[in-house]
């Protein structure tokens, strides 16, 4: 697996490069396959909320070689460039990039494998049904290509309501119906994922604000529903409560690709990972090129 030894200007002693920690490296339980396509959700909470967070964020994401991460609550989206810096494979969409100001300081990002995919469009979903009060953080849609197999997907990156209550349930109710129209109605054949953090459990299904989903399981299934299910919290993304509330939701399109599903343990490797790095665990999804 190649490293942050990529990049060019590793090679030139007169460039200062971003420093890094690789003690949560070890944790990286899936190792990145060519044949494979690796997507992941990772709310890494207040980004950056210690003085080491990005040196772990750096060597966590150049060292995986996953082809897409889909972050949450980056404050600091200018600390996400280090990433580039450190390994040229790697290129970096943030939401105010698209639409200056959107978001505020609870922005949405991807980091992609830049040697693998193209981005064919981006774009901020903050128009008709979009509206703050369902989604707070306005969602970031990137279309890709896969540079060797030609295929072509999008990513919806979602940071939903938080909490628990009556009224933040009917928020994140009301917001699936309407995102699920909005796929229904722009993407029935096509390739979709929606990954985020969801602020709110599929199981039981029954009491899910993403019941919507669930139900229409003919179109969409949530990639990580057997993590969900598990009753090893080493297996859910929320170590803190715990819970899993952390998701990534496929459509049709995709279900014959799908590999597997794993929630990262990186809190296992250090004993600092809430207090420097984030309260929520990544997940990956694997699918087949």
């Amino acid at each position: 697996m190649s490293t942050i030894g990529c990049s060019s200007d590793v090679d030139n002693p007169s460039v200062s490069l971003p420093e890094t920690d690789n003690a949560l490296v070890p944790c990286l339980s899936y190792s990145e396959n060519e044949n494979t396509l690796e997507v992941l959700t990772w709310n890494i909470e207040h980004f950056p909320k210690h003085t080491e967070t990005t040196e772990f964020v750096n060597a966590t994401i150049t060292e995986s070689g996953y082809d897409v991460w889909g972050l949450q609550e980056i404050e600091q989206t200018g600390k996400l460039d280090q990433i580039k810096q450190l390994d040229e494979r790697y290129d970096v969409i943030v939401d105010e990039d698209i639409a200056f100001g959107v978001n505020d300081d609870y922005h949405l990002a991807f980091v992609y494998r830049a040697d693998h995919l193209e981005v064919l469009s981006k774009e901020i979903l903050a128009s008709g049904d979009f509206e703050s009060y369902f989604f707070p953080r306005k969602p970031l849609l990137v279309t890709f290509k896969d540079k060797t197999s030609g295929q072509e997907f999008t990513v919806i990156n979602l940071h939903m309501k938080c909490c628990s209550g009556e009224t933040n349930n009917y928020r994140r109710s009301e917001g699936a119906k309407r995102l699920k129209d909005y796929l229904d109605s722009n993407y029935a054949n096509e390739k979709v994922i929606v990954l985020g953090d969801f602020n709110h459990t599929i199981i039981p299904s029954n009491t899910s604000d993403y019941k919507v989903f669930i139900d229409d399981r003919t179109n969409y299934q949530f990639s990580d529903e057997a993590l969900a299910r598990s009753d090893d919290p080493l297996n859910w993304s929320y170590p803190g409560w715990p819970s899993h509330i952390d998701h990534i939701l496929m459509t049709d399109e995709f279900f014959d690709g799908f590999v597997d599903a794993y929630t990262l343990t990186l809190d296992e490797c250090s004993g600092y990972y809430d207090p420097k790095v984030s309260d929520h665990r990544p997940v990956l999804s694997v699918f087949s090129n």
